[in-house]
Order: C-alpha cells, then structure tokens, then sequence
C-alpha cells in the first residue's frame, strides 16, 4: 500500500507476522539498517519514504522514516519478485533495536535465504 505523507515521503506499510518474516525481510548489509519491500510498483532510488511497519513482538504499526537504495527490478536473471531495498533514515521509535531482539531469538543454525546484490 503506498500513499503520500506529511512529509512528502511515500508512505508504504510492511507487516512482518513473524520471526522468520522478519530474518527474510531485514536487510542487515544496509548500514543502519533496513528492509526489503517487495513491490510491483518499484520508486526510484533516493526516494524518501515513511515505512509503517508491523513487527510481531507488538502487532502495532510503527512509523519509521527511510530512503530507497536498492532496487530488484521485475525482469531480473534470478527470478525473484520486484523489491526494493529501503534503508532506515530515522529510527526514532526503535524499529531496528526491536527487529535484533526478535532475530536474538530466531536460532543460529538455521540457514537463512539472503537476496544477493
């Protein structure tokens, strides 16, 4: 879902329902952190966006500001669905701190699927 906010950034909302959701989801490669959003409606790079994203540890929409950075396009060799990566801009209420508690939880020997890029 994606629409304007105040502050002109696009505003997109992101559920991750679990543990496993949030290990495929969070982008630890991106400095500071961030998320991949899968998406067919794919924003340039650089753009400003205002993530409200739903974590499983509180089920409650959590606004988080970021910026697109990376970008899988539709057509891509591998396969995969149209994403873009989005890093966190301003992480005033927390989002990346509650995100490593919940991957803190998820056990290590798991093998996790990482999009390369």
């Amino acid at each position: 879902m994606e629409q304007r906010s105040d502050t002109g950034a696009r505003a997109l909302s992101v559920i991750l329902r679990d543990a496993e959701s949030v290990q495929r989801y969070f982008m630890p490669q991106i400095r500071g952190g961030g998320v991949l959003v899968e998406t067919p409606n794919l924003l340039p790079m650089g753009t400003d966006v205002l993530l409200m994203i739903t974590l499983p540890d509180s089920g409650q929409r959590t606004p988080v500001m970021g910026k697109v950075v990376w970008i899988m396009p539709k057509d891509n060799r591998e396969g995969f669905p149209s994403a873009m990566g989005v890093r966190f801009t301003s992480d005033r209420s927390g989002v990346l701190t509650r995100i490593q508690s919940i991957l803190g939880g998820v056990p290590s020997g798991r093998p996790r699927e990482i999009l390369a890029f």
